[in-house]
């Protein structure tokens, strides 16, 4: 059992009333190290886990949570997909899309650009962009009358609304004189924003049967479902293929973009690794103080042996003192940790002002803004490493401390 005789030796070890300051240096540099550690440690990873669920939500949103898709040219589509998979699935929003690449020309400016026909269902269905548009530009797309672009790729052209872009498909068609790329003008109705860099760069809108027109396909180029129940993905994902033609073949989000997700899941555990270690040198710097701590304090390891204290007791004594330190250390990590989390974006444009540069462009990091989720859990395993690893660096000391003989004082003396 822990007294209040051992937490009392112990907070005089820790702020000893002499000339001497609060702390020593070392013990300063101990309790620095673990609260930087920790506060580093979840900074972090809660930027990757916002990093990584932003780009989740933002791609799936896009492109859904599985895909349906076949290889071959179907002549003729025999089956209602769409159908089929409703009448057998709940909850479950399935759309046709038309998908090509192109080249967009406007104003002696030519970039390449992702095509996508969808009805406008899309954006109502997936809860994204709906707000951006008036009634009349919605009015417009859902009459086939222009298509949408990112704000950002318009901004780049200097385009406005109604103004006229030429696309080129990358699809062709025959004549006499050879294969000619599909071209054609189209205006601009609206435009979007998804926060993600690659698609407000790239990407493009087309009503449904406009892009039908444009390229001249009898069927869509695959359809793509959204769940709502998430977490069944593999359920039914199988249940789909059980019930859709042999030709058709159904693939979800991580199919689809393997080495984007596994390049973020190890880097997260890496960087876990990396940075617990920042703790562990914290540690090792808590060891040292102990040593220091146990040394100077000989005479009065003596004096409370002599007094009828216990190695027993003095082992509690150097550990809780060792604790403490960890726990306040822990403490103001995960004070630092959080405030610095809720307030990042805020003191990466403060950064950015006064260094007159970016530091996380959007072409390379997607994003406009620094996501941040803040994971309990993972806040509860930072917490206790710091105080396992506080915990072990008490130990050694303490045992040293515990071991000293009264009657070698007097020798020593």
């Amino acid at each position: 059992m822990i007294t209040k005789f051992d937490i009392w030796v112990s907070t005089k070890y820790i702020l000893p009333k002499t000339r001497e300051k609060f702390f020593s240096l070392i013990t300063i540099f101990s309790f620095l190290g673990i609260a930087l550690g920790v506060a580093t440690l979840i900074i972090v990873m809660s930027v990757m886990n916002g990093f990584r669920e932003e780009l989740t939500k933002k791609i799936l949103n896009i492109n859904g949570h599985l895909k349906i898709q076949t290889f071959y040219n179907v002549k003729k589509e025999k089956t209602n997909i769409k159908l089929l998979i409703n009448n057998e699935f709940k909850d479950i929003i399935v759309q046709p899309i038309y998908t090509d690449q192109g080249l967009l020309n406007s104003k002696n400016f030519t970039t390449g650009v992702l095509l996508k026909g969808i009805n406008y269902s899309f954006f109502e269905e997936r809860k994204i962009l709906k707000n951006d548009f008036t009634k009349s530009q919605i009015q417009s797309f859902k009459k086939n009358q222009g298509i949408i672009i990112g704000k950002k790729l318009a901004n780049k052209l200097r385009l406005k609304l109604g103004d006229s872009i030429k696309i080129i498909s990358s699809k062709s068609y025959e004549t006499l004189v050879g294969n000619i790329p599909r071209e054609a003008s189209f205006k601009v109705i609206g435009f979007f924003e998804i926060g993600m860099y690659e698609y407000d760069t790239s990407l493009v809108f087309f009503p449904f049967k406009l892009m039908n027109q444009f390229l001249n396909k009898k069927n869509p180029d695959h359809y793509e479902i959204l769940l709502k129940d998430f977490d069944n993905i593999d359920n039914i994902r199988l249940g789909i293929t059980k019930i859709i033609p042999s030709f058709y073949k159904v693939f979800d989000w991580r199919q689809l973009n393997p080495s984007l997700f596994n390049a973020i899941e190890v880097e997260r555990n890496v960087m876990f690794i990396i940075l617990t270690l920042i703790i562990i040198v914290a540690a090792f710097n808590l060891i040292s103080s102990m040593m220091i701590l146990v040394s100077t304090k000989t005479k009065d390891i003596g004096i409370l042996r002599v007094l009828g204290v216990s190695r027993f007791q003095l082992l509690k004594i150097f550990i809780i003192n060792g604790l403490l330190i960890g726990l306040f250390g822990t403490i103001s990590g995960l004070i630092l940790g959080l405030l610095f989390c809720l307030n990042i974006n805020e003191i990466k444009g403060f950064i950015e002002l006064f260094s007159d540069s970016e530091l996380f462009s959007e072409e390379i990091y997607f994003f406009s803004n620094l996501p941040v989720i803040i994971d309990s859990s993972q806040i509860i395993v930072i917490s206790s490493i710091s105080l396992l690893l506080s915990f072990l660096a008490t130990i050694y000391p303490s045992i040293k401390a515990s071991k000293v003989e009264p009657i070698n004082l007097i020798k020593w003396e």
